[in-house]
C-alpha cells in the first residue's frame, strides 16, 4: 500500500530533492577568475569550506512554520510547525561511480504541532540533511557558477559590517541553463571571508527540479561563522518564502542552525 505524502515529508522532497553526492576531488578555481578580486576570494573558500563540511559530521536544527494565504497573499493562521535535528555525516565507502554520499539521521523530532516525539525514526525523511537545495542557499558563491554571475559593488552603510565589502550578485542576462540565486554578500575586505549572504531569489530552478517551479518565493539570511581558522560554515539561516507546492501551500518560515563539526574524512 503507498503511504501519503504529508506536509513534512513533501518539505523534505523541496529541501532534499537532490542529496549532495561528496567527490574525491575538490573543484577548485584554478585561475580565470572573471570577478572582482575578492569574489574570486570569497569564491574559493566557499569551494574548500563546502568541501571540509562534507568530509564533517555536524548537527543541523530547523524549525518550519507553515501558514495558510490568504487569497489577497497576505499570512493565514499557522497551519504546520515541525521541529526536528539530524546528524549528518559522509557514507564510510564511495559507491560505484567513486563518491559518497551524505547520511542524515533524525535524532529529535517534533509532530505537526510542535510536540516532540517520545519515539523518534532515525530514518524519518526531513527536510535537513546536506541537500542540494539548501546547497544553493549556503553556497551560492561556488566557483563554478561565478562565470555565469555579475556583481557590483555597492555601499556599505550597515555598521554592523563596518570596514567590510558589500557586493550584489546575480545571473548574467540570458543565463537559463544553470540554478543560481541573487542577493548581497558581505565579505572581509581583506580576504574576501564571506561573512553573510542575503538571498533575495532563486532561479531557474526547473533546471535543478520541475517541482521547485512552484516555489514562488524563497529568500534567506545566512550569517557564517569561522572554524578552524580558514573555513567559513553557514551557522545560522533564517528565511521564508511562498509555496504552490502540492501538499505544501502557503507561506512558510524557517530557521536553520548548524554546527559540532568533527572533520572523519580527510581532504583528498
Amino acid at each position: 500500500m503507498k503511504k501519503r505524502l504529508t506536509w513534512w515529508s513533501v518539505f523534505a522532497l523541496v529541501c532534499a530533492f537532490l542529496l549532495t553526492q561528496i567527490s574525491n576531488v575538490s573543484v577548485l578555481a584554478q585561475g580565470g577568475c572573471n570577478a572582482p578580486d575578492l569574489i574570486c576570494k570569497a569564491a574559493r573558500n566557499q569551494d574548500i569550506s563546502l568541501t571540509f563540511r562534507d568530509r564533517c559530521t555536524y548537527e543541523q536544527r530547523a524549525h518550519i512554520e507553515l501558514y495558510e494565504k490568504k487569497k489577497d497573499g497576505s499570512t493565514g493562521k499557522l497551519d504546520k510547525l515541525r521541529e526536528t535535528t539530524v546528524k549528518v555525516e559522509p557514507s564510510s565507502s564511495p559507491d560505484e561511480t567513486g563518491k559518497l554520499l551524505v547520511i542524515n539521521k533524525v535524532i529529535e523530532d517534533t509532530d505537526d504541532k510542535g510536540k516532540p516525539k517520545s519515539k523518534v525514526d532515525p530514518n524519518a525523511r526531513t527536510g535537513l540533511a546536506s541537500g542540494a537545495f539548501l546547497d544553493l542557499l549556503f553556497f551560492p558563491l561556488l566557483p563554478e557558477k561565478i562565470s555565469n554571475m555579475e556583481f557590483e559593488e555597492l555601499p556599505n552603510t550597515d555598521e554592523k559590517y563596518k570596514g567590510e565589502k558589500l557586493f550584489r550578485f546575480g545571473p548574467k542576462p540570458g543565463v537559463t541553463n544553470i540554478t543560481l540565486a541573487s542577493g548581497k554578500v558581505y565579505v572581509n575586505a581583506q580576504t574576501g571571508a564571506v561573512l553573510t549572504v542575503q538571498i533575495e531569489g532563486l532561479h531557474n530552478l526547473k533546471t535543478f527540479d520541475k517541482i521547485l517551479e512552484k516555489l514562488e518565493r524563497v529568500a534567506a539570511t545566512i550569517d557564517y561563522s569561522e572554524f578552524d581558522s580558514k573555513y567559513r560554515m553557514p551557522t545560522l539561516a533564517r528565511g521564508g518564502g511562498v509555496s504552490d507546492v502540492s501538499r505544501f501551500k502557503g507561506i512558510f518560515k524557517f530557521t536553520f542552525e548548524e554546527g559540532k563539526y568533527v572533520q572523519v574524512l580527510k581532504l583528498q
